[in-house]
């Protein structure tokens, strides 16, 4: 009997690691946000110095995060589910900031309707509404969103526009410097 259960214990872990790990995905931010777009056509900027791991598929949706995170979800008939340390927030589709550090836990949403979970409880927030959870004082308090997570976010969406107006101007000096030495070495393009 002892045998039986030891190799049942040994399949489930092997069904587990084999079957669920190899779909889940890490990813660590140093000094600089990042943008990371999921198998599901959600996507999220990732703050400096947070962590997520991720497993998206045609059954579950869950990401854990440690850190700060804003998401912009997909619809879709599967929750997507985020999970921190402090609570878990269930969505279906919409756009909202997780922070998630030391002793506060706050969810802010910018659209759509999440749902947070703590060991105090469940609080539904909307469009405009925020939750902070205060780890040492065991306080949730429910509120207005004050939308900071727009500093970092709009500071990152310019830095990408400034990007990618930088890589537009060098490819047209590119195209110059290209059409310039086919010229010379009398190659047609």
């Amino acid at each position: 009997m002892k045998v039986s259960t030891i190799r049942a214990a040994i399949l489930l872990v092997g069904i587990v690691m084999f079957g669920v790990g190899c779909n889940t995905t890490r990813v660590s931010t140093g000094n600089k946000p990042e943008v990371i777009v999921l198998p599901d056509g959600s996507s999220m900027i990732l703050n400096k110095h947070s962590e997520v791991e991720y497993v998206i598929n045609d059954k579950m949706r869950n990401v854990e995060l440690s850190g700060e995170a804003f998401f912009n979800i997909a619809k879709a008939e599967i929750p997507f589910e985020v999970h921190t340390d402090k609570g878990v927030i269930t969505v279906l589709g919409t756009e909202f900031n997780v922070r998630s550090e030391d002793d506060e836990f706050e969810v802010e949403v910018d659209k759509g309707l999440v749902e947070v979970e703590i060991e105090k409880g469940r609080k539904k927030l909307r469009k405009g509404e925020r939750v902070i959870y205060d780890d040492v004082n065991k306080l949730l308090k429910k509120g207005k969103a004050e939308f900071k997570h727009h500093i970092w976010t709009d500071d990152f969406k310019h830095d990408m526009r400034r990007l990618g107006k930088d890589i537009e101007k060098e490819g047209k000096k590119l195209g110059k410097e290209i059409k310039k030495i086919s010229k010379d070495l009398k190659i047609k393009l």
